[in-house]
């Protein structure tokens, strides 16, 4: 978590797309007097990025599920889905997968991923790719999941080995709070 000024506090945004930006704006709003907030303000967490291949499949379902076990354990943490050559939308077989959890993926667009990605996340985690190229951007470790089945195969046990992997990482992330 980024240290946010008590002064500039006010100004923040509830969920910053970007939180080192966002404490920057709120920075210099709150020195030149332009933030008059009386919202209460959440502490900024940068997100944990999720990369596979095509950003559709294994990440979204990942990152999903990231976000709803952080949920029940009263956790502030969330997740994003990247692609290292994202497709252009997510298969039918695994939206349906996902709906029957409860988890509606029908507008979901899936995004390259960036170096503003990889600087800006908690934690960056590679399902099945090779993310040598970011290494450089990375401000955080670089975790590798090599054991993920394909979910397009098998998409009981793709979640049953993401769901072990996300338990560890929250666990790990939880205990560095």
């Amino acid at each position: 978590m980024l240290p946010v000024p008590s002064w500039a506090a006010a100004c923040r945004t509830p969920e910053p797309p970007n939180p080192r930006l966002s404490i920057w704006v709120a920075t210099l709003l709150a020195a030149l007097g332009g933030c008059q907030s009386a919202a209460p303000v959440r502490p900024a967490v940068a997100p944990v990025v999720l990369v596979c291949e095509h950003g559709n499949v294994k990440s979204l379902i990942g990152a999903s599920l990231f976000d709803e076990v952080a949920s029940q354990r009263g956790l502030p943490f969330r997740a994003v889905s990247r692609g290292v050559t994202p497709e252009v939308s997510v298969s039918p077989k695994i939206a349906a997968a996902l709906r029957g959890e409860g988890i509606d993926v029908a507008n979901f667009k899936p995004q390259r991923l960036t170096s503003l990605d990889v600087s800006g996340a908690l934690r960056v985690v590679a399902i099945g790719v090779d993310l040598t190229s970011f290494s450089a951007a990375a401000h955080a470790p670089i975790e590798e999941w090599v054991d993920v089945p394909p979910a397009s195969i098998d998409y009981a046990a793709a979640r049953a080995a993401l769901l072990r992997h996300i338990d560890a990482l929250l666990d790990s992330l939880q205990a560095k709070q």
